[in-house]
């Protein structure tokens, strides 16, 4: 889903505070609005299979053009805490994304009001991610390690490997994929920690893309940025479903094996 509707006030006003700092352009806000919807209508049942159709419409209708309130409580009311995320993006929330791209592209809610919804959307699965990480405290001492897509520096990415792999971790390492590879692998993968790299500030997009991955197919997850990339920290920060920002590779380390423990 693509759109050339752009506006700067796309993230202000009535998202989530953390997105407030997205350090994207007009583009990528737009991008990372269609690349959430994308991604959790991907997960989605047939609209024609879901039951109560008209609860997914008034959601969607909350979340893109209500209040913070009302899309709050219409998120919560559509959710269920004792049933399983794929459930719930299978049944209840991937048919919302996917409602708001069809009313997105047919001009039926303005790219301002979609790329709200995209925000709440993202921020309730952050929401739900969040309550498990309690539960999630025990977990094997092993990462996937990806070098975001169309960055050249694999030097560090893959000294980073073979150092971990020396102190007994199982690291799976994604080097030169593509994104729409690597969003194939992430709905595949059991890991709890991913460790993303680049070593350019041109990188910023695709790492954006990246995380927004990582958040919707591994809601459990925990995110951690290293490489030259890592320099920029407030910028890095500033992107919604990252927990940590590392360019030492000492400091990195520590931060994941504290994970395990």
């Amino acid at each position: 889903m693509t759109t050339d509707r752009e506006d700067d006030s796309a993230f202000s006003g009535q998202q989530p505070a953390e997105t407030l700092r997205l350090p994207l352009g007009k583009t990528g806000v737009a991008l990372l609005a269609s690349e959430v919807l994308d991604l959790v209508a991907r997960r989605a049942v047939d609209l024609r299979r879901v039951r109560d159709l008209q609860t997914i419409t008034d959601t969607a209708l909350a979340i893109t053009t209500g209040t913070e309130a009302e899309a709050i409580a219409a998120l919560e009311a559509l959710d269920d805490a004792t049933r399983p995320l794929d459930w719930f993006l299978a049944e209840r929330l991937g048919p919302v994304a996917k409602l708001i791209g069809t009313l997105w592209t047919e001009d039926k809610v303005s790219f301002l009001q979609a790329t709200v919804g995209a925000t709440r959307i993202y921020g309730h699965i952050r929401y739900r991610r969040r309550a498990m990480v309690p539960q999630q405290r025990l977990i094997r001492r092993a990462a996937t390690f990806i070098l975001v897509p169309g960055d050249m520096h694999t030097l560090g990415i893959s000294a980073a490997t073979d150092v971990f792999r020396s102190r007994g971790w199982d690291i799976t390492l994604l080097v030169g994929q593509s994104h729409e590879d690597l969003c194939r692998v992430l709905e595949r993968s059991d890991d709890l920690l991913f460790g993303l790299s680049a070593g350019s500030g041109h990188s910023m997009e695709g790492l954006a893309r990246l995380v927004v991955a990582v958040t919707v197919d591994r809601p459990g997850a925990h995110v951690l940025v290293s490489g030259q990339i890592a320099t920029r920290r407030d910028r890095v920060m500033a992107l919604p479903g990252i927990d940590a920002c590392e360019p030492d590779l000492d400091a990195a380390y520590q931060w994941l094996d504290a994970q395990t423990v």
